[in-house]
């Protein structure tokens, strides 16, 4: 079963990787994540927000990490909004500039 998961993750990586090095990135903990549709529905949801070009969910870790389009913002409250409408809870919230810059908001 953890093998199909790590596989089913996988998947989902690469089916919706894009170019990611003009990219901003933003990562999230978020409690409640526990199997891959969990994960799916959760994706679905931050995809609705505009200028994200990629998502990765670490079920085990209870990560998001989310690659912003060049030039594109998302708002932390957006972020937030878009995980409690998926029933989750987030957590920390940390966003990583092109240059390596870190701004931690919580």
């Amino acid at each position: 079963m953890k093998h199909a998961l790590k596989m089913l993750i996988i998947l989902f990586s690469i089916g919706i990787s894009t170019s990611l090095a003009q990219s901003d990135e933003v990562k999230v903990r978020v409690d409640g994540l526990s199997c891959p549709f969990c994960a799916y529905g959760l994706e679905k949801k931050l995809n609705d927000l505009d200028g994200v070009e990629s998502i990765n969910i670490d079920l085990e870790e209870g990560l998001v990490t989310m690659q912003v389009i060049d030039g594109e913002k998302i708002s932390e409250e957006d972020i937030k909004t878009k995980i409690k409408e998926a029933g989750f809870t987030p957590k920390e919230i940390v966003f990583s500039k092109k240059n390596n810059e870190a701004d931690k908001k919580e």
